[in-house]
C-alpha cells in the first residue's frame, strides 16, 4: 500500500475517521447488510475497535449511573467498555422465571423477549435506575419508552453452513429493518468491526453507524485521544474496496468454519458432551454441568442448583473456575461460563475458529483436562 503524505502524514480529516474508509465502511454496508435507506460517510465515525465504538457511544449518550439493557449472557468485556468512561451501568437482561422461555432456543422468541426486556425495565425503573438505551431489544419498545436502540452486528459476515439447522434465520441488520413510526432514526446506532468477520482484530478498528449529528459531534469531541492513524485505516478500506477478494475471502472464510466446527462437533458428540448447535459466530457454548453436581444430587433435584441465584451458586461457580484452572495447567484455555453473566453454571466458551492443527491438539489437551477435572472435582 503506498503512503500517501497529504492523506497519511497529516490530520487530514480528523479524529472522525479517514474519508476514503468511511466511504468504503458505508459503500460495504450498503451491499452486504441491505439497508433500507441508503447508508452515507457522513453517518460513519471510526473507532479503533469496537470496544472504543462502545465507549465512546455510551459516554455520549449516558448520563452517569444510567443504565444499558443488555439480555444474558452477554461478552464480558461490555461490562469494561461501559463502565470506564460514561460510568453507565449494565443492567442484565434475564429469561429465567419468564412465561414461554424453556431453553437458549427461546431466546429468539419475540414474545419472549418482549416480557424478558419489560421485566428488565421494570426492575431498573425500580432500583433508581432508568435506562436511556438498550442492545439487542426491539425497537418498538425502545421508541415507546425513548430509548436509544444499539445493534452490535460485529458476526453479520461470520456465518457459515450447519446441517444441524438446515432452515437458518438469516442475518438481518437493524439497517434493514422497516423501523418507520416505530422509533426516532436518530435513536438507532448500529457497530461493526474489522476484528471478527475480516480476522483482524489487530487492526484494532470498527466503526459506529449514525444519523444522530449530535452523538458523532459527541464523540468526536473525545475522538482525538483514541484515534486510529489514516494509514491503517486506508489498509481497511483497501479491503472492502475489492469485492473480487472479499468475496473469496469471506467464502474461504465460512468453509474453514464449516470444518473446524465439525471437528470441535464430533470430539463432543463421540463423548456424549452437550453443546448449543449454531451457525454463525467463532464459539461453541459447551454444557459441562455434569462436572460440577454430584451425580447423587444431581439424580435428586437436577440442575436447579447451579442457578445463579441459588443458595449454592457460589459453590458451584468455584467449581466452574476450577475446571478451567485445570485446563489452562495443560495448555489449553477455555472460557468459564460465569463471567458472561449467564443465569446458569457450567457452561464455557470454547473457541473452534482457529489452524486446525491447533484445535485438535487443544482438543486433546481439553480431554485430558476434563479427565482430571472430574476427578478432583467429584473424587
Amino acid at each position: 500500500m503506498k503512503v500517501l503524505p497529504i492523506e497519511h502524514l497529516t490530520y487530514n480529516t480528523g479524529p472522525r475517521g479517514s474519508l476514503r474508509l468511511r466511504c468504503a465502511a458505508a459503500s460495504f454496508l450498503n451491499e452486504e447488510f441491505h439497508p433500507r435507506e441508503m447508508v452515507t460517510a457522513a453517518n460513519m465515525f471510526i473507532t479503533p475497535g469496537l470496544a472504543s465504538a462502545i465507549d465512546a457511544l455510551s459516554w455520549a449518550i449516558c448520563n452517569e449511573g444510567e443504565g444499558i439493557m443488555v439480555p444474558q449472557p452477554f461478552y464480558n468485556g461490555f461490562l469494561v467498555d461501559t463502565l470506564n468512561r460514561s460510568n453507565a451501568r449494565l443492567v442484565g437482561v434475564t429469561y429465567d422465571g419468564v412465561e414461554g422461555y424453556k431453553d437458549l432456543d427461546d431466546l429468539f422468541c419475540p414474545a419472549v423477549n418482549r416480557k424478558a426486556i419489560e421485566a428488565a425495565f421494570r426492575k431498573a425503573q425500580e432500583e433508581g435506575i432508568t435506562p436511556p438505551e438498550t442492545l439487542k431489544g426491539f425497537a418498538s419498545f425502545c421508541g415507546k419508552e425513548g430509548l436509544h436502540f444499539i445493534s452490535d452486528e460485529i458476526y453479520a459476515k461470520s456465518l457459515f453452513p450447519n446441517p444441524a439447522i438446515p432452515n437458518p434465520t438469516p442475518f438481518i441488520s437493524a439497517l434493514a429493518l422497516d423501523l418507520d413510526n416505530v422509533i426516532d432514526p436518530t435513536f438507532v446506532h448500529v457497530l461493526y468491526g474489522a476484528s471478527k468477520d475480516f480476522c483482524a482484530n489487530g487492526l484494532r478498528l470498527g466503526f459506529v453507524c449514525t444519523k444522530n449529528e449530535g452523538v458523532v459531534g459527541a464523540m468526536s469531541s473525545i475522538g482525538i485521544f483514541s484515534w486510529s492513524p489514516h494509514v491503517i485505516q486506508d489498509v481497511w478500506a483497501a479491503m472492502l474496496e475489492d469485492k473480487q477478494w472479499m468475496r473469496s475471502f469471506m467464502l474461504k472464510k465460512s468453509k474453514l468454519m464449516a470444518e473446524n466446527y465439525d471437528i470441535a462437533r464430533t470430539f463432543f458428540r463421540n463423548r456424549g458432551i452437550g453443546y448449543y448447535e449454531m451457525n454463525a459466530g467463532l464459539y461453541l457454548w459447551v454444557d459441562l454441568r455434569h462436572l460440577l453436581i454430584p451425580k447423587e444430587t444431581l439424580e435428586e433435584s437436577g440442575y436447579s442448583a447451579l442457578r445463579v441465584n441459588s443458595p449454592e451458586a457460589g459453590i458451584y461457580k468455584q467449581r466452574e473456575m476450577k475446571v478451567a484452572e485445570i485446563c489452562m495447567k495443560n495448555g489449553v484455555m477455555i472460557a468459564p461460563g460465569n463471567v458472561y453473566m449467564p443465569e446458569e453454571l457450567g457452561w464455557f466458551r470454547i473457541t473452534f475458529s482457529l489452524g486446525k492443527e491447533a484445535l485438535e491438539e487443544g482438543l486433546k489437551r481439553l480431554e485430558k483436562s476434563l479427565v482430571e477435572a472430574k476427578a478432583e472435582i467429584q473424587g
